[in-house]
């Protein structure tokens, strides 16, 4: 399959994902690690994060700094893999082998199964869009949704990653995981995404402090302008957690006082389910 014609449309790129790639990962790896395979996921995760747009060979070549030979070479299997597909315009995306992937890991998972029916019903009492992330180096990735009953809800996607430290969901993750997680978070911060994003380990840690007292966090438009969350732990018989839930909204409808009031409510329906991952000591929630 030739790839050799290029788009002359000129379009812009989806945002690059927030952490560092395969490839790059792989440098400080043991060299057991297969570069090759390393990278050929960084091309998969920078056709994920390219979304429908897609890419053109070249845009790929020079985002990854990778010869245009060897970009084609590996577009080249990937598109025989069925683990990317190319438009009539010679732009590239994922192929639908990812869906198979993803669905296969989806339907085996525990904590979604678990989850869904809780995931309703909050979506049926607050009339917002519901989210189900679980944890991925210094990001969340959702792992299910239940969109809004509102006209105006929110655009978001299963198998989205966003940065732990400006969600709702990362930091009631992250204050209820241990000090290792924590320093390698907030030692490493990405670039603030609003204005509002808190961007200082200091404050982060102090933020962390109250979200383990109350049980739950909210972001203040912090991730996102015009868009406010409050999330809540899914924990293990441990303490630790191992996913988290939100409540999200157009601030219009969900600011920062309707988040504090609906927190208490999604609190008690995580511990719904961290009840059934063997998490019993609920006097030592906060």
């Amino acid at each position: 399959m030739s790839l050799s014609q290029e788009d002359k449309t000129k379009r812009t790129s989806s945002p690059l994902p927030s952490t560092k790639s395969a490839a790059e990962e792989a440098k400080t790896s043991p060299a057991s690690f297969s570069t090759t395979v390393a990278k050929a996921l960084s091309i998969i995760e920078f056709l994920a994060a390219c979304a429908e747009a897609g890419i053109s060979l070249t845009e790929l070549s020079t985002s990854l700094n990778m010869p245009k030979s060897t970009a084609h070479r590996y577009l080249a299997t990937l598109l025989e893999l069925n683990l990317a597909e190319r438009s009539d315009t010679d732009r590239f995306r994922l192929g639908t082998k990812v869906i198979e992937l993803a669905g296969s890991f989806l339907a085996s998972s525990d904590i979604r199964k678990e989850s869904i029916p809780i995931l309703d019903e909050m979506a049926e009492k607050t009339g917002e869009t519901i989210h189900l992330a679980v944890p991925s180096g210094a990001e969340v990735v959702y792992i299910a949704k239940v969109e809004s009953r509102h006209t105006l809800g929110m655009f978001s996607h299963i198998g989205a990653r966003l940065p732990m430290s400006s969600t709702a969901l990362g930091k009631s993750i992250l204050a209820f995981s241990g000090p290792e997680r924590i320093q390698a978070v907030l030692s490493d911060l990405p670039k603030p995404r609003t204005p509002n994003t808190l961007n200082s380990e200091a404050a982060l840690r102090e933020e962390l402090v109250q979200v383990r007292s109350q049980g739950f966090a909210v972001d203040n438009e912090e991730n996102e302008i015009g868009i406010c969350c409050v999330g809540a732990p899914i924990l293990d018989y441990t303490g630790m957690a191992i996913a988290a839930m939100s409540i999200s909204g157009p601030c219009e409808r969900m600011d920062r006082e309707r988040c504090i009031q609906l927190g208490p409510l999604l609190r008690e329906a995580t511990m719904k389910i961290s009840k059934r991952k063997g998490f019993t000591d609920l006097n030592n929630l906060g």
